[in-house]
């Protein structure tokens, strides 16, 4: 049975300081592995404490294992009882667990989202294309993903063994009841007390608990409101969800759902750009949350503008002592500067591959992709199912020439001055279409990147941007990340999905 906010009284747990270490919100809900959630962390950071390779040489060739199209993010499980993961998967029709085994990548299980599906799978991604591309697997090993109004929830059928087949263990369509027929769930992340946060491409955010029973929803805005982008979670009950007009902190006490301020950034001029990568209006990222445990805490997405802005929002009260950053502005604003790596006389840049967190600093790459000029113009007709097809084609080519977009721009954060500058630009590398990643033990930076035709993996220097290795992967479309989040393995290699599989680059053993 469903109850509409009347959820059991519970009193909302504070993460302590020690639950807080370099700036990462523990959330003891989600799996205890290195990255249990998509982005990571519930703070959405895009930085793990991984230790990740130094050389080129210590990474071995890839692996490919086919699933379906479209493998965005993997979360990993905890450890089963020989010690070892797996990481969860979801795409356009099914679920599945991958797994090491003998040194190699392998599919050990998978199971149809819905088995009563008719072939709508692909009209309705190119619909929702950001649907189903957010996921998490909770401390009990059970994972989590959705299809358009349902959420669904699956688990091992023998718990003490990764080759174990799949078994679905819940599933809930949330429409008609809590949701229009034509919506579908976006954003995915965990409350600090143990619930399924969600958000909507119509801007409806909910809360539901993990045996999908109880449930709670809030509208954000009027009903112009449109959210493209996953959700972040932090230790005090708040909720961050951008939508195509505003930034919201929604705050959850553990009964009911509540907007705790909403603040206004430059969302461009409210068109999706066909063939830019983006997936909807306004920001192209998932809010991440900077400031874990310290008195200066912010959420930090970059914006709509022609050439797009790193914004800051306050998370917690504003200073006193501050004044908007420029008049006419939001007051909530505490930073917005260009990112137009290195070049102020830039007229365009889009970012649609999210901001990348580790203490005081943000990252962003390039995904201003060239050519292709009757691509960008089909995806430009407000369709958004034409939309998808123009994106997906210059995806697919993002490691051409033609295509490519280049640089990386990291932002640093003065707590002393209370300014933002920027840290650092680096022209030399492209990461076409990959979520990025942070090692903050190792001090570098990662993506999935391209060059001369190639796949690769590229390193650089976290503090000074220098750039550190790249790893060729080769031409193959199999190596194409396709929005896919880049991922450490706890051995010290890369897993990512790309467009119709995972792909393995295992560390080269001593």
């Amino acid at each position: 049975m469903l109850f509409l906010k009347k959820s059991l009284a519970v009193t909302l747990v504070l993460v302590s300081t020690s639950l807080i270490a370099n700036d990462l919100a523990t959330n003891p809900w989600l799996a205890e592995s290195s990255w249990p959630i998509s982005h990571g962390d519930s703070f959405a950071t895009d930085s793990t404490k991984v230790k990740g390779p130094s050389f080129a040489f210590q990474l071995g060739q890839p692996q490919f294992v086919s699933t379906n199209l479209l493998n965005i993010s993997l979360p990993m499980s905890p450890k089963y009882a020989d010690g070892a993961n797996v990481w969860w998967g979801s795409n356009i029709s099914s679920a599945y667990k991958l797994g090491i085994v003998n040194g190699r990548l392998k599919k050990l299980a998978t199971i149809s989202k819905d088995e009563e599906d008719t072939g709508g799978a692909i009209v309705n991604t190119l619909n929702s294309p950001a649907s189903g591309g957010y996921l998490l697997v909770d401390k009990d090993n059970t994972f989590y993903t959705v299809k358009n109004t349902t959420l669904l929830a699956f688990s091992d059928g023998y718990p003490s063994s990764r080759a174990s087949a799949i078994v679905r263990k819940q599933k809930l369509n949330l429409a008609p009841t809590f949701l229009a027929e034509e919506d579908a769930i976006i954003g995915m992340n965990m409350t600090i007390d143990g619930r399924i946060a969600f958000a909507t491409k119509k801007a409806v955010l909910g809360v539901i608990s993990r045996d999908f029973t109880e449930v709670s929803t809030i509208q954000l805005g009027s009903g112009s409101d449109v959210v493209s982008n996953s959700i972040a979670t932090d230790e005090r009950g708040g909720i961050y969800a951008v939508t195509s007009l505003a930034m919201y902190r929604v705050k959850w006490d553990g009964v009911n759902l509540s907007v705790d301020w909403r603040s206004q950034y430059n969302v461009g001029d409210g068109n999706e750009s066909g063939g830019s990568g983006r997936l909807g209006a306004g920001s192209g990222s998932t809010p991440t949350l900077m400031g874990g445990s310290q008195d200066q805490r912010f959420v930090v997405i970059t914006d709509g503008a022609a050439v797009a802005n790193m914004v800051l929002f306050w998370r917690d009260e504003i200073p006193e002592d501050w004044t908007p950053i420029a008049p006419g502005k939001d007051r909530r604003i505490a930073a917005e500067m260009p990112v137009n790596f290195g070049d102020p006389k830039r007229k365009e840049t889009f970012s649609e591959q999210s901001v990348a967190v580790s203490g005081y600093g943000a990252l962003v790459v390039s995904n201003d992709y060239d050519g292709l000029r009757l691509i960008k113009k089909l995806g430009s007709t407000g369709n958004q199912a034409l939309t998808s097809i123009s994106n997906q084609i210059i995806q697919l080519l993002s490691n051409r020439q033609i295509v490519q977009p280049w640089g990386v721009q990291k932002f640093q954060w003065d707590p002393v001055a209370r300014k933002l500058e920027s840290a650092w630009v680096n022209m030399n590398v492209s990461c076409p279409n990959a979520i990025p990643l942070i090692s903050s033990t190792s001090n570098r930076f990662y993506c999935v990147g391209a060059y001369q035709g190639d796949w690769t993996i590229e390193s650089l220097d976290w503090k000074t941007g220098r750039n550190h290795f790249r790893k060729v992967l080769g031409p193959l479309v199999k190596y194409n990340s396709f929005y896919s989040q880049t991922q450490l393995t706890d051995d010290g290699g890369f897993i990512y999905g790309s467009y119709f599989g995972a792909v393995y680059v295992p560390p080269i053993k001593k």
